[in-house]
C-alpha cells in the first residue's frame, strides 16, 4: 500500500510539473502573440473561457494530488481519483478552446 501510494505520488508530481509547463508555454505564447479571447464572437467566447477554467482546474487537481500524504487505503483512492480527474479536465480544456476558435472562424 505504501509503495502504491508513493508511485501514485510520483506520478502526480510528474504530471503536475508537465501540465504546468505546458500551460505556462501556451499562455506565454498567447500573451507574446497578442491574442486575446475578447476577439472571439460573444456567442462563442464563453466556450473558450470554460475551456480555460477546466484547464486550470485540471492543473489544480494534479497539484493537490502531488501534495505529500500519509499512505492509507483512502489516500490511494483519493490520489487515483485526483489524477484521473485532473488529466480528464486538462485534456478536455484544449478541445473546448479549439472548438471555440474554429467556430468563431466559421461564424
Amino acid at each position: 500500500m505504501a509503495e502504491e501510494s508513493d508511485d501514485l505520488g510520483r506520478r502526480a508530481v510528474t504530471l503536475f510539473a508537465a501540465t504546468s509547463l505546458v500551460a505556462a508555454i501556451v499562455v506565454g505564447a498567447m500573451l507574446v502573440s497578442g491574442y486575446r479571447a475578447g476577439v472571439l464572437d460573444n456567442r462563442i467566447e464563453w466556450l473558450y473561457w470554460a475551456g480555460a477554467i477546466l484547464g486550470a482546474a485540471g492543473v489544480a487537481c494534479l497539484g493537490i494530488a502531488s501534495m505529500p500524504a500519509r499512505p492509507s487505503e483512502a489516500s490511494v483512492g483519493r490520489l487515483s481519483a485526483l489524477i484521473r480527474t485532473g488529466l480528464l479536465l486538462f485534456m478536455a480544456a484544449p478541445v473546448l478552446c479549439v472548438i471555440a476558435v474554429f467556430t468563431d472562424y466559421w461564424i
